[in-house]
């Protein structure tokens, strides 16, 4: 279960740096915004994932 968190982090850290440069890369406010917007909305997803991994890490850990 740890290696499917790990894997979906993974690709919400890599959806946010691809929004991001899409957004620097936008010939518009309007696009910028938008991909700006996604970016942010992928780098929470992604802090809320590496939180959850920390937790079931230091969980498995106490464990042992």
């Amino acid at each position: 279960m740890t290696s499917d968190l790990r894997t979906k982090l993974e690709r919400y850290e890599a959806k946010a740096a691809h929004c991001m440069k899409a957004a620097q890369e936008a010939p518009d406010e309007a696009g910028r915004a938008f991909y700006e917007e996604l970016a942010h909305y992928y780098d929470e997803l992604s802090a809320d994932f590496r939180r959850v991994l920390a937790k079931r890490t230091g969980a498995a850990l106490a464990a042992e």
